[in-house]
């Protein structure tokens, strides 16, 4: 018998005063994006299978890409889905990660749920999770004050 493996799944759940489309704006828009994403813009087409790239503007007026992944659901003011090509150092391979946007309508506001993972597949995966996790505890209050 194999041993069980436990999903790790970095999760933050909000509800917000506002409508699906102002969080779709605010999660899909590189000019709200840069406000709480670590001052990078997310770029793309939205198209299944092309890229989306976290790229913040140097002080040069160069682009640094910081994150690359592609995009695996584009539901507008629903879901978003991006699979996340984690950077490979000399002590750790590449590795990926799927990032999910999950938008719900309530009654009077829209229930946004981040997720992120499954990370118990790599082999840093409890230290990618935890990482992940406080990534987005960590962000989480400013998106919500970029959504309002």
């Amino acid at each position: 018998m194999e041993p069980k493996t436990t999903s790790l799944w970095a999760k933050v759940t909000t509800s917000l005063p506002v409508s699906r489309e102002r969080v779709w704006a605010v999660i899909t828009e590189p000019e709200h994006t840069e406000k709480y994403m670590y001052n990078c813009q997310l770029h793309s087409n939205w198209a299944i299978g092309d890229k989306a790239v976290w790229k913040a503007l140097k002080a040069d007026g160069t682009w640094e890409e910081h994150v690359v992944g592609e995009v695996v659901n584009y539901t507008p003011y629903e879901h978003l889905a991006i699979k996340i090509f984690h950077k490979a150092t000399a002590d750790k391979p590449q590795e990926e990660s799927f990032l999910h946007f999950n938008l719900v309508s309530r009654e009077n506001s829209t229930e946004l749920t981040i997720k992120q993972g499954d990370f118990s597949s790599i082999p840093s995966g409890e230290k990618s999770y935890h990482s992940c996790q406080q990534g987005w505890e960590y962000i989480l209050p400013k998106l919500i004050e970029t959504c309002s």
